[in-house]
């Protein structure tokens, strides 16, 4: 395995049934059993889904006829409701299904750290070495204690890079501050929503909003150069960083053990199209296709 092999292994998750894509489960499954038998599947990690469709999920597995009939389909839940719902995943029998992940995010922006508390306890219903918990801490007064809280119940955090309304991409500065107190706090994390493409760019919706989308390649640069104790400044230029030449040329001076730093820290991000993040790491020359491929995009 080569530096940009460990880089970007299991990077992106596949978010296809969230807005934007809000694709059907059925069409999910489909679509996220392609991506697994495709040249670029060591990039893509699991399906990511609400509670609330994991028994039309299970259906639609078994409907699919696809794989080894020992084969489960590995997911990453989202927990619509509170810390009940991370019991209540515990108790589910799901066929077909093989939980490795849950996703929560805290819901009381009064007290952050006392909601953290409550689902580091409902977490212990989990097996820790089966499943990861992610616990998304909206950014804000008391969001340091609640990061405290999980890093010392060895759970993961979560982080909001983006959404459906442009005020939901936190600007250059303010992400910049959040991977610093990640980082400083060592708790390990994935974001979610806003990251599509490599590099910083803006896209106008189907509303006629731009949105200011944060790049995830340059966000693993950012992580990179804070946890080599770079300062906040440094951070925001590096997530500002648009020159697809001078990111190839930085990604050249990574070696493994460098790779797997960040990795360890920013363990993926969820994204709807996971076809997109792949052709641009195609793009930059970061990721290679078979001979075969080269000449057609990874999504088509």
């Amino acid at each position: 395995m080569d530096a940009m092999d460990a880089l970007f292994a299991g990077l992106v998750d596949d978010a296809a049934v969230f807005p934007p894509g809000n694709a059907s489960v059925a069409d999910a499954v489909h679509r996220h059993r392609e991506h697994r038998a495709a040249w670029y599947a060591p990039v893509i990690g699991p399906l990511v889904v609400p509670d609330t469709e994991l028994a039309a999920l299970s259906r639609a597995v078994a409907d699919s006829g696809t794989g080894p009939d020992d084969e489960r389909l590995a997911v990453s839940v989202v927990i619509s409701s509170g810390a009940g719902g991370l019991v209540a995943l515990a108790r589910r029998d799901l066929p077909g299904l093989e939980v490795v992940a849950a996703e929560i995010a805290l819901r009381d922006l009064d007290d952050l750290p006392g909601n953290a508390g409550r689902v580091v306890a409902a977490a212990e219903e989990l097996d820790p070495e089966a499943v990861s918990v992610f616990v998304e801490v909206p950014y804000g007064h008391g969001w340091i204690g609640a990061v405290e809280v999980i890093e010392a119940a060895s759970l993961y955090g979560k982080i909001r890079t983006g959404g459906l309304e442009p005020d939901a991409f936190p600007t250059a500065d303010q992400l910049a501050r959040q991977l610093s107190v990640l980082i400083e706090a060592d708790l390990p994390f994935k974001a979610t929503a806003g990251l599509h493409r490599a590099w910083p760019n803006r896209v106008t919706d189907e509303r006629g909003q731009t949105l200011h989308q944060h790049g995830f390649v340059t966000v693993l640069m950012a992580i990179e150069a804070l946890i080599d104790g770079a300062g906040t400044d440094a951070a925001v230029d590096l997530l500002a960083l648009d020159d697809p030449g001078r990111i190839f040329t930085a990604l050249q001076g990574w070696d493994v053990p460098a790779a797997n730093r960040v990795r360890r820290r920013f363990r993926s991000f969820g994204c709807c199209g996971v076809t997109e993040p792949v052709d641009d790491l195609v793009a930059l020359g970061l990721l290679r296709a078979p001979e075969s491929h080269e000449s057609s995009d990874a999504g088509r």
